[in-house]
């Protein structure tokens, strides 16, 4: 049995905000739903409308990469359906991820950055998450980025749900699976049906529009394939730190625009499927970051995914299926920088990588009562090329290209001791031409003490492998250096899991967490030097406990709240991490009205304040965010409007080491301002 110990100082915290109070007293009622579920609960089910126990029978396939049922899953999951997305008009994947538990996002005007049960490195790009489209990774090869923002290379109103698995993954997925794995599946053609038109006009001169067809044909072959463009100017910024007569005061104009397309297709025919995606997103840096001239309207990156994805499945016996898969990736990256506003030198830094993959797997049933999945993979990334040089006069600073394969065999085994008595096992070991070899183990014993009452025990381990950004991106004559001592990151993680389903259309969940990781890599300045580099700081830990609710009522109406509490430090001095929020709070509530003619969506997202890296701390903050969205008029045509940040609130996201000007000395910035109240109307049509 794994043990835990609930400390006071998760639940109580001296000199508390008003709105933090508030946000511990709801927190508060939210234990309690979970102890007594609400009266409706039990009431008879109505197969007319909508109910959550069609997401409490949705099969999940991200934490084991086949079927289970969510009370077989080894780990705590959360689902956000393409209904979720309509009713809180969602525009990101950062936006779906902020809605689940647990989860909380830092954007510094150009990139969304995921943090997770109190870890959430400042400037890290999401290395520590694995994110999937369809089962396959997508962070890239250089900076192991998983794209969150509107960098993200797949529309959202083309997903069909969205998993997150938190906890080590590394024994199914190997490295980058370290707090966690999200994996996007896509709709299918057949969920078309047809063509789609859509278009949204919304704050800051913002403009997108959306073609879409999709079609199952009557001999099997299903077909999708969707085009979309976003063109936005963006608000104007106020940065105090930089408030001075040659910075402009302080004001970024025209700086924070935000462009991309995409294009997205899928094509599945029995047991074959072919996708395949193009995007690309221009963002204006507002935040004068790297130490560049504030207020330059020349600062940029520009972020390019393209992916050709074919999977094959078949079944090979009764007890035996087959999964194939191979994929090419490529990923390029230029940034356009300016550290001189009286010369007329751009500084250019880019990176291009392009990786050849490819999986096997096995899932036998052949021996009695056990489900057995053998795995094998590989990976060659045949271009990691990064440079970094001026441009009038042309001089280079940094031409890096060091190529990398890696491979990995995995075995797991879901065993049913009894008919209420699951043991889970599972160990991958990796093969790292630059990390070296790893080994990590997963172990997941699932008792259902009763048919409402899941209990399940974790134990795993993960690791990460250091990029080739953080292993080689050192620039002559200017900020960066290589640390030659960088190691892997690892994690050891335990967790307690109860999950409670007294009725048909309500469920609640307790999760007691644990993570111990050390050599964690983190950009840092040299104080000797004042040159960035990349380090493995002090081991670290965080524990917690997730509460979350959710039911509906009969008649489409749903509610899901959910509170964290997490305490994330330094094992070697005891401080608390930068970036990390004690207490999270949410709360989802949809419903239909008039004749279900309308429906209306309702979020409130709490987070707690937070420290920063160069000493300082952000706020506390809760915002409010409601969608109104029409059924189909004359099966055609469907609207919808939402406001974000309904009450207007005034909240900042914490900046990271590479957030300064080029002033003398370097203006450091305390916080990065988030977007006041803001409005997006949709219109889409179908035929």
């Amino acid at each position: 049995m794994i043990l835990f110990r609930a400390k006071a100082t998760l639940l109580t915290m001296n000199g508390k905000s008003s709105l933090e109070s508030m946000n511990l007293f709801i927190s508060a009622a939210v234990a309690s739903l979970i102890l007594q579920p609400p009266a409706f609960a039990a009431h008879s089910p109505d197969l007319t409308s909508l109910s959550l126990d069609q997401i409490f029978n949705m099969e999940i396939v991200s934490a084991s990469k086949i079927a289970q049922k969510v009370s077989d899953v080894p780990g705590s999951v959360s689902v956000v359906t393409a209904q979720d997305i309509k009713d809180y008009g969602h525009r990101s994947l950062a936006d779906i991820l902020q809605s689940m538990r647990g989860i909380y996002i830092s954007y510094d005007r150009n990139y969304s950055y995921i943090g997770t049960r109190g870890i959430g490195r400042p400037g890290d790009f999401n290395t520590r998450l694995l994110i999937l489209i369809d089962g396959k990774r997508t962070n890239d090869a250089i900076y192991d980025t998983g794209a969150a923002g509107t960098e993200f290379p797949i529309d959202v109103e083309l997903i069909d749900r969205v998993e997150f698995v938190p906890g080590p993954g590394s024994a199914i997925y190997g490295s980058s699976a370290f707090f966690g794995v999200i994996n996007v599946i896509t709709k299918s053609g057949a969920s078309f049906q047809g063509g789609e038109l859509s278009t949204h006009v919304a704050s800051y001169d913002t403009r997108y529009g959306r073609a879409t067809f999709g079609k199952k044909l009557d001999n099997g072959l299903d077909v999708l394939v969707s085009a979309s463009g976003l063109n936005s100017k963006g608000p104007d910024l106020y940065f105090p730190e930089f408030d001075s007569i040659e910075s402009n005061n302080g004001v970024a104009r025209g700086l924070d625009y935000d462009r991309y397309k995409k294009f997205f297709a899928k094509v599945s025919a029995g047991d074959f499927t072919l996708s395949g995606y193009l995007s690309q997103r221009t963002k204006g840096i507002p935040t004068a970051s790297y130490g560049q001239q504030f207020n330059d309207p020349r600062s940029q990156t520009v972020d390019e995914y393209a992916s050709l994805y074919a999977s094959y499945k078949r079944e090979l016996s009764r007890t035996l299926d087959l999964y194939a898969n191979l994929n090419l990736n490529s990923y390029r990256y230029s940034g356009a920088y300016i550290y001189n506003a009286q010369s007329d030198t751009l500084n250019r830094d880019l990176g291009n990588a392009q990786s050849l993959g490819g999986e096997l797997r096995l899932v036998s049933t052949g021996f009695r009562n056990h489900k057995v999945i053998y795995g094998a993979e590989y990976n060659n990334s045949f271009k990691r090329e990064q440079l970094n040089y001026d441009i009038n006069p042309l001089y280079s600073y940094l031409k890096s290209n060091v190529l990398k394969h890696g491979s990995g065999v995995y075995v797991q085994d879901e065993i049913r001791l009894q008919e209420n008595l699951i043991l889970n096992l599972g160990i991958r070991r990796d093969i790292d031409a630059e990390g070296g070899a790893s080994n990590n183990p997963r172990v997941a014993v699932i008792y259902k003490a009763t048919p409402e009452l899941a209990i399940k025990g974790l134990y795993g381990t993960a690791f990460r492998t250091a990029n080739a950004y953080e292993r080689y991106y050192a620039t002559t004559e200017s900020l960066y250096k290589i640390n030659p001592d960088l190691k892997s990151e690892k994690i050891r993680t335990q967790e307690l899991i109860f999950e409670y389903s007294p009725a048909y259309n309500f469920r609640t969940s307790a999760s007691l967490f644990q993570y111990q990781f050390k050599d964690l890599i983190s950009l840092t300045t040299d104080a000797a030097d004042g040159l960035l580099y990349f380090s493995n700081i002090d081991a670290a830990k965080t524990r917690g406990l997730e509460l979350e609710a959710e039911w509906a009522r009969e008649g489409g109406s749903r509610l899901k709240t959910s509170a964290s509490f997490q305490y994330a430090n330094s094992t070697g001095n005891g401080e608390w991490l930068t970036n990390s929020p004690r207490q999270i709070f949410k709360l989802n509530y949809t419903m239909p009205f008039l004749d279900k003619a309308y429906r209306t969506g309702l979020e409130y997202q709490f987070t707690s304040k937070r420290k920063t890296p160069i000493g300082g701390e952000v706020g506390g903050f809760g915002i409010v965010n409601v969608t109104l969205v029409t059924q189909k008029l004359a099966n055609k045509l469907e609207l919808s409007a939402s406001l974000y940040n309904l009450l207007d609130k005034r909240y900042m996201a914490s900046p990271s080491e590479e957030h300064f000007d080029n002033s003398s000395p370097p203006r450091y910035l305390n916080g990065i301002q988030q977007n006041g109240r803001n409005f997006r109307v949709v219109a889409t049509y179908k035929f």
